[in-house]
């Protein structure tokens, strides 16, 4: 499992080609839609349109938006390969403006290994997760090895300084950003300050 690199490319603009491909005519109820593709650079690039009337903003820490890879296991189950890392700079934080039926892209790994399998991407905006196409690809299958503690990540190493371990399902929820993930760490957290723990 490795830690999410994916960088927001602020040169890119929409081709016609690209386009057409979030064009549907299924009606769309959320706010945003994700299409993934491999490309000739090594990396896989993840289209996010604006499928709102509205300009609407898109969160990011260090021009990183909020997405994950994940894959399918053996058994077809969709599983994190990715977790994401925190920071604790005031600065690392921002919003990327999207216009209506506007589109950005962000550029993240591309895995290899021995096991074929289907990748698909995962964002959190405003606690609503919404998932992109699936892809081919492939892995190596101790991607798919679930860490037994992530409290070494920020914003989970601030635990260690009250004595007071983060409980497991909690540090899943924000490295593999659930919804309302953060909103229950700082809640914990401010339990665990104010019981002096």
């Amino acid at each position: 499992m490795s830690v999410n690199q994916n960088h927001y490319n602020s040169d890119f603009t929409a081709d016609s080609e690209l386009t057409k491909q979030f064009e549907s005519k299924l009606k769309h109820e959320k706010e945003f839609k994700l299409i993934a593709l491999q490309n000739s650079d090594g990396k896989i690039s993840v289209y996010i349109q604006n499928k709102t009337s509205d300009t609407i903003s898109i969160s990011h820490q260090d021009y990183k938006i909020y997405i994950l890879q994940e894959a399918m296991d053996e058994k077809g189950i969709w599983k994190p390969i990715e977790y994401w890392e925190g920071s604790d700079c005031g600065n690392s934080f921002g919003e990327i403006k999207i216009e209506p039926n506007g589109i950005i892209e962000t550029k993240s790994t591309k895995y290899n290994g021995d096991f074929k399998t289907k990748i698909r991407f995962k964002l959190n905006e405003n606690n609503k997760v919404y998932y992109s196409n699936a892809i081919e690809g492939n892995i190596n299958l101790n991607k798919l090895i679930m860490p037994t503690d992530f409290s070494f990540i920020w914003p989970l190493e601030i635990i260690r300084n009250i004595d007071k371990k983060t409980p497991m399902e909690l540090q899943k929820k924000v490295v593999f950003l659930e919804p309302n993930g953060m909103e229950e760490f700082n809640q914990f957290l401010k339990n665990s300050l104010r019981n002096g723990n």
